[in-house]
C-alpha cells in the first residue's frame, strides 16, 4: 500500500497545538515546495485549531496559509 498521510508531529516546531498532515503520494508530496511545510506547521499553531492542520495533495504556497489547506477552530478556545 502506497503511503498517502504524511503526519507532522507537534514536537517539529514550537508552539503546535495539533499535528499537521498532509495528503498526498510521495511523487506529489516531493514536489511541494519547502514553503507549504513550513506554512501548514504554522496553521497547527493557531488558536482554537482541533485535531490536525490539513493539506489537500493539490498544495502549494499560499499567503501565510496554504493553497488546499483545511483548519477547523474551536471559537470558545480561540481566546
Amino acid at each position: 500500500m502506497r503511503r498517502t498521510i504524511w503526519e507532522i508531529p507537534t514536537t517539529e516546531k514550537e508552539g503546535m497545538l495539533v499535528p499537521a498532515r498532509i495528503y498526498a503520494t510521495e511523487q506529489l508530496f516531493n514536489a511541494m515546495d519547502e514553503t507549504v511545510y513550513d506554512q501548514i506547521t504554522n496553521v497547527a499553531t493557531l488558536p482554537g485549531i482541533t485535531k490536525y492542520a490539513l493539506c489537500m495533495p493539490d498544495g502549494h504556497s499560499g499567503y501565510g496559509f496554504p493553497i488546499g489547506g483545511v483548519a477547523a477552530m474551536d471559537v470558545e478556545r480561540v481566546g
